[in-house]
């Protein structure tokens, strides 16, 4: 099968275009390598040409802990940063897509969800940033806006997750990363 092939669902006449798993990370806990900064936990590098034509989606999925204490915390999906590696600070230029809002919660997990859909002719450069869902321990925490983006389309995209430790750096924990594309 080619990823432009389509499945029928169930026994009706509905398509579906192919999807599935691009990247997924799991870990013990992956802490920032410093405090008071956007650090990098995780990184993937999305192939030049993904979103080569109006419909393409990917979608960003990141969860974790926090520490037992009342130190402010903030996690985010970051996407077309100009450099993302792991323990250091993320790079200039990306768009927040997705954050946990500055929070004090008190050894509880996180999760964010976010998503970016191509639209526009190929080439153009156009697509939305989505966050989806954002949860620190039982509050469920504000979205952002949908975020107009102009990644190029004909370079990788750097897609991260980021947490802000304000006073110690295991003060966040990121334990799996996943990216899943839809055609």
């Amino acid at each position: 099968m080619t990823a432009t092939e389509s499945e029928v669902f169930g026994n009706g006449t509905g398509n579906f275009g192919l999807e599935g798993n691009l990247v997924s990370q799991a870990s013990a806990g992956v802490n920032p390598a410093a405090t008071g900064a956007d650090n990098v936990l995780a990184v993937y590098s999305l192939p030049a040409g993904s979103f080569d034509q109006a419909g393409r989606v990917i979608e960003i999925s990141a969860s974790g802990g926090y520490a037992a204490n009342g130190n402010t915390k903030t996690v985010k999906i970051i996407v077309g940063a100009a450099s993302a590696v792991v323990g250091s600070t993320i790079g200039s230029g990306g768009t927040t897509i997705a954050s946990s809002g500055a929070v004090a919660t008190n050894g509880a997990g996180w999760s964010l969800e976010a998503s970016v859909v191509k639209y526009g002719a190929a080439g153009s450069n156009t697509q939305q940033g989505i966050h989806s869902a954002a949860q620190n321990g039982s509050a469920v925490a504000a979205l952002i806006t949908p975020a107009s983006l102009t990644l190029n389309e004909a370079l990788p995209i750097l897609i991260a997750v980021t947490g802000d430790a304000a006073t110690t750096a295991t003060d966040i924990a990121l334990n799996f990363f996943a990216v899943n594309a839809q055609n």
